[in-house]
């Protein structure tokens, strides 16, 4: 798999944009620290924990399900 954090970073970015909120709003809605985002959407940590993909997707108003549906994610390898 590519680089997963950045993939997760952008994805971030992507519903930021959707939404018209920021980082800042999605920290205060998640519970997730704002430096944690940031490193995320920057792609300077290493991986991102489960609940803190879970804490971001009940901000956003969507599933785990829904963050991950895209590719490369949804591809099935042959």
């Amino acid at each position: 798999m590519k680089n997963d954090s950045k993939i997760v970073g952008q994805r971030i970015v992507d519903f930021l944009k959707d939404r018209d909120i920021t980082v800042h709003r999605l920290s205060v809605k998640s519970g997730v620290p704002n430096t944690t985002l940031v490193d995320l959407i920057n792609g300077t940590t290493k991986s991102a924990k489960l609940s803190t993909i879970i804490s971001v997707c009940a901000a956003l108003g969507i599933s785990v399900h829904d963050f991950f549906d895209f590719p490369p994610y949804n591809e099935v390898e042959k």
